[in-house]
């Protein structure tokens, strides 16, 4: 057995490869540091690790008694050389105190006649472990045979001791190693945010450039991944604000477009009326009675859609500016309405069928927009409904939510409505005001409104 420091053995565990569980931890700065401390841990497993497997290699190599003949076989030969080369005789072994210090990791005994005429001086080097040896009494070594200079030959133990030098040279590989370990790891983490930083960047430069349908990453719940998600959520909320203006622009467009339509034919025959009146071309008092008749008319149309169309933009214009609410009693609030609007189409010659059921609950609204809405749809119906069909009017609680039901089929005076829906429009643009929703059918010649509010139990 060749004596060597003993150093224990410590089983290493796995290791725990977590950086993807440290996108868990809010805060940056935290993050950090845990990764330090396990990129530490790991480092320290590792260096366990491999001074294991160092350990177990220096023991099967440089330790082993096949290395330790090997090395004892050489210093012998390197001990006969000296021998010859010096001209040491069995009466001068003193002198073989020189090869002992310069020997190196040997201990030499030799006897003659099973005399000892020489020792080694007991190096001082902790790899030779003689406590318990009586160097005496007992030979040590390998045995061998050397010849002097004058033909005597003495029996010679030849002792190899492996130095520390091999497991301080292990133990530095394995810190080195280890250090790199915890490099690597560390430099893991660093190197996912540098990546991530840089594919923010990238993105908001496609952003810049002024690409908005590109989604920002977010990723994580730290300060990076905080910011990323405020970044996507400004780009949506930009990218709605300009689908919104988008959308306004077209309506609006659409709307002027309309508007010069159905303002130039009353325009144009107010003017015809007018123009026959100032030139006197009028034939009686009835012709000019019925011309003044006529005129008057067409100014009140004209008043009609300037009043429908300033009621519009006032609706909307709204919209940027969140409107008081106010709770009410859905019963009171809808009961009162409806049977208002139902005894006016009564008193018009129309014939109504409604349907009231009990609500049992109150609703959030601005009464002022309400009746607005209400009323374009209680004009509409005096306009376009066909007088000699019922007109339905029925609302109902459904799912939470308050539920209109408007019907009626449509007259024959379809083709003098006007053609921009105005008063449509802006019932929709108030509904959604209120969360609510309005949807507008035409089917078999029957007109159909819906619409849902949220009530409140």
């Amino acid at each position: 057995m060749i004596p060597r420091i003993a150093i224990p053995y410590v089983q290493s565990g796995e290791e725990d490869t977590a950086l993807s569980k440290l996108t868990h931890v809010k805060s940056l700065s935290a993050q950090l540091l845990v990764c330090v401390l396990l990129s530490f841990i790991v480092a320290v497993l590792s260096f366990v690790a491999l001074y294991a497997l160092g350990n177990e290699l220096v023991d099967h190599t440089f330790y082993s008694e096949r290395f330790a003949d090997k090395m004892s076989d050489r210093q012998f030969a390197r001990l006969q050389k000296f021998v010859t080369q010096e001209k040491i005789t069995s009466m001068k072994v003193n002198r073989l105190n020189v090869w002992s210090l310069n020997g190196g990791d040997a201990f030499l005994s030799l006897y003659l006649e099973d005399a000892l005429i020489f020792q080694s001086p007991v190096a001082k080097d902790p790899a030779l472990d003689l406590e318990n040896l009586d160097t005496e009494d007992v030979k040590v070594g390998r045995k061998y045979n050397l010849v002097f200079y004058d033909g005597v030959a003495a029996q010679a133990f030849l002792y190899y001791y492996a130095s520390n030098s091999f497991y301080f040279w292990m133990i530095g590989v394995s810190g080195v190693l280890s250090f790199v370990v915890f490099s690597m790891f560390f430099v893991s983490f660093v190197n996912r945010k540098v990546h991530y930083i840089k594919k923010l960047k990238k993105e908001l430069d496609i952003l810049s450039g002024g690409n908005l349908e590109l989604p920002v990453t977010v990723k994580g719940s730290d300060e990076i991944g905080e910011l990323a998600s405020g970044i996507d959520e400004m780009r949506r909320s930009i990218l709605s604000h300009q689908r919104s203006e988008d959308e306004i622009r077209s309506a609006n467009s659409q709307l002027v477009t309309a508007m010069s339509h159905d303002l130039r034919t009353p325009l144009t025959s107010l003017m015809a009326f007018l123009e026959i009146l100032d030139r006197g071309k009028v034939v009686d008092e009835d012709q000019r009675r019925h011309l003044i008749q006529q005129s008057l008319a067409k100014a009140m149309s004209i008043k009609s859609i300037a009043d429908k169309l300033f009621e519009y933009f006032l609706v909307y214009t709204s919209e940027w500016e969140k409107p008081s609410m106010q709770m009410q009693d859905a019963d009171e609030l809808f009961l009162q309405f409806w049977q208002e609007y139902a005894f006016a189409l009564e008193s018009h010659g129309f014939t109504v069928h409604t349907s009231f059921p009990e609500l049992k609950g109150r609703i959030e609204v601005n009464i002022d927009l309400l009746r607005r809405a209400f009323d374009n749809l209680y004009s509409n119906l005096v306009k376009y409904a066909d007088p000699l069909q019922p007109i339905i009017i029925s609302y109902q609680r459904q799912d939470g939510q308050f539920n209109l039901l408007l019907s009626n089929a449509v007259s024959g005076r379809r083709d003098r409505k006007e053609s921009t829906n105005i008063g449509l429009n802006t019932c929709s643009r108030i509904l959604h005001m209120h969360n609510g929703s309005f949807e507008k059918t035409e089917e078999n010649n029957i007109f159909t409104v819906s619409i849902n509010l949220p009530l409140v139990p």
